[in-house]
């Protein structure tokens, strides 16, 4: 029971997720990494032909006209261009980047996408639903296992999200309170514990019942009633949307300028990243550590899950007092009605 009661707790529930995207990281990384040098295999084996066909037909056009003058220069590269166009769009359609399928891993040579920082990267938008699509499972394998992590891990992530979001929540709105409302809750307190003269009253008649039903001290249940009124109190502080828009905007930027640092971005690519990663958009089609044949890729990828993750976490929290406060207003406006 120990066990099960701290696995639902807040630690428990964070460790869980955070393991599972590292599982996560090692099972994809075992079935995806050596079918990614296949396919890089085979996409060279069908670019070899395509090369040295493109090649034949560029030195049969520089033999049929012979040397470029006025007359046929215009001719030779029109023919040229076609030559290259066709070459191009066939390279796109097998797949082919260039890479030296031999040198992956080694030093100086192309890095996995299916590395485990990749793979990690790649389960925290499976479970966190953002899906960039950078990179996806190809074997059947990968697919079906994909599938089950899915199914068991959204639900992981939204419930972890759920009870983070509150618990930093709560944490946000004690430190608000100690900050703005310093003065306001000193006076609470005071005003809570002085019993007004209709109280005081009431205690002088009480204590005649008190004896004849056998009931404790009047006295308890005043201080216990002040303490609850002392937890009213604390519950009714709600965070203004300005705040809470704050906190979201800061998180955005900071994640700007890091993103701007470490991958080279403009300030507004990387904003774009940001909003559109957290917001769980992901279009893919900006992605830190893409850059395959940056040494440092690892690193950018396993920064960006720790962003996404945290910043999850922080949209929460930011979802819940926006909550609290829209309710607040609208109880507010229909008793003013």
């Amino acid at each position: 029971k120990k066990f099960a009661k701290f696995l639902f707790s807040h630690v428990g529930l964070c460790g869980m997720v955070v393991l599972y995207c590292v599982a996560g990281g090692f099972i994809f990384e075992h079935l995806e990494k050596n079918n990614e040098q296949m396919i890089c295999y085979e996409s060279r084996s069908e670019y070899n032909p395509m090369e040295n066909k493109t090649i034949e037909s560029i030195l049969k056009i520089f033999n049929d006209y012979g040397f470029p003058t006025e007359n046929n220069r215009a001719l030779m590269e029109v023919q040229v261009k076609s030559v290259l166009e066709t070459f191009r769009n066939n390279t796109l359609a097998i797949g082919y980047d260039g890479r030296v399928c031999g040198t992956y891993g080694e030093p100086g040579g192309p890095v996995y996408a299916w590395s485990w920082a990749g793979s990690v990267m790649f389960s925290v938008t499976v479970i966190s639903t953002i899906g960039f699509g950078h990179i996806a499972p190809k074997t059947v394998w990968g697919r079906l296992v994909c599938i089950a992590y899915a199914v068991l891990g959204i639900p992981l992530m939204l419930l972890c999200l759920a009870n983070i979001g509150d618990v930093l929540a709560d944490i946000f709105r004690f430190i608000y309170a100690k900050i703005c409302y310093t003065n306001d809750t000193t006076k609470l307190k005071l005003s809570s514990r002085s019993p007004s003269p209709l109280a005081k009253s009431s205690v002088k008649i009480v204590p005649l019942d008190v004896k004849t039903m056998n009931r404790p001290d009047p006295m308890i249940l005043d201080d216990d009633s002040d303490d609850d009124d002392d937890d009213l109190d604390e519950k009714k502080i709600t965070v203004p949307l300005t705040i809470t828009m704050i906190v979201i905007g800061g998180y955005i930027f900071g994640g700007a300028v890091l993103f701007a640092l470490w991958e080279g971005w403009d300030w507004l690519q990387s904003g774009y990243f940001c909003f559109i990663t957290l917001s769980t958009i992901g279009f893919g089609d900006v992605v830190p550590g893409t850059d395959f044949d940056n040494p440092q890729s690892q690193a950018q990828l396993l920064l960006g899950a720790v962003y996404v993750l945290f910043g999850m976490a922080i949209l929460s929290m930011c979802f819940s007092l926006m909550q609290d406060e829209i309710i607040a207003k609208c109880r507010w406006v229909g008793q003013k009605l």
